[in-house]
């Protein structure tokens, strides 16, 4: 008997309704064995990848797509000399919502703190926000995307990134806040009293635990410096320095030196000049 007339399909392919990330298989069985056949998706022959694999046992032909996105939707037709049989491949969007929200998180000045939280797709987009601003990657802000996974991470944590923060997925949000603890501030080095003749520079100088941020506050008799012509403020890593040129005895008293909570105090003597 001509083998051609022999060949039939014994079982043919079932419509397949899945969703994304799931692996979607197809099998036919035909008649006849060493019959070769060829897949194809919505009319274009399938070859296989990493992600779909084709092999044949005997009178069964298997079509494997794994991990399969919302775009591998179609019609699925299997083809062996004569005969072919089709299928419909539908794949359901994954749904955007977050699966683990953002937690509150403490971090210490100056050091790294990560806002994280996970997502029900790893193909959706997610937006982030400190109180109203959208976040944008930039040398302290960093945007992760592992998987499902998302992180945010800020490095070198100041006191102003305290705030809370939120992620937006489609319609769906959900915030936190970060908490930003302040390092402690101790002197190290303390002011020392200066004795001078005018009208020359005196200078005070004192160093600190860590750098600060903020600048410090200097004071002469109860009042603020600035700087200007007569007055330098000089910061060197944690070293700060007060320069006061052209000195008049009129300047004696106390100087004082504030950070945080950190203070140091010395008396400055002007001597008028013989």
């Amino acid at each position: 008997m001509d083998e051609e007339r022999e060949l039939v399909v014994l079982q043919g392919l079932e419509d397949l309704d899945i969703q994304e990330d799931q692996n979607a298989v197809f099998v036919v069985e035909i008649s006849l064995e060493d019959v070769p056949g060829e897949w194809f998706k919505n009319g274009v022959r399938i070859t296989p990848t990493s992600t779909i694999k084709i092999r044949q046992e005997g009178t069964k032909h298997f079509l494997l797509m794994c991990n399969v996105r919302g775009e591998d939707s179609g019609e699925i037709k299997f083809v062996a000399k004569h005969v072919e049989c089709t299928a419909y491949l539908e794949v359901e969007e994954l749904p955007l919502n977050i699966t683990n929200p953002l937690q509150d998180k403490v971090a210490l000045e100056r050091s790294r703190a990560i806002m994280d939280c996970s997502v029900s797709n790893p193909r959706c987009s997610i937006r982030w926000y400190k109180g109203s601003n959208v976040i944008l990657p930039s040398e302290r802000f960093e945007i992760c995307s592992e998987g499902c996974y998302r992180k945010l991470v800020i490095q070198q944590v100041a006191l102003d990134d305290e705030g809370t923060y939120s992620v937006q997925v489609g319609e769906h949000t959900c915030s936190a806040k970060l908490t930003v603890e302040a390092q402690s501030l101790l002197m190290v080095r303390e002011l020392k009293s200066v004795e001078v003749v005018a009208p020359d520079e005196a200078c005070f100088e004192c160093e600190v635990s860590v750098p600060v941020l903020k600048a410090p506050v200097w004071s002469l008799k109860g009042e603020a410096l600035q700087q200007g012509p007569k007055v330098s403020l000089e910061k060197m890593g944690m070293v700060h320095r007060l320069t006061l040129r052209q000195t008049s005895v009129d300047m004696n008293g106390l100087v004082e030196f504030t950070s945080g909570k950190a203070k140091s105090s010395a008396e400055l003597h002007v001597k008028s000049d013989p």
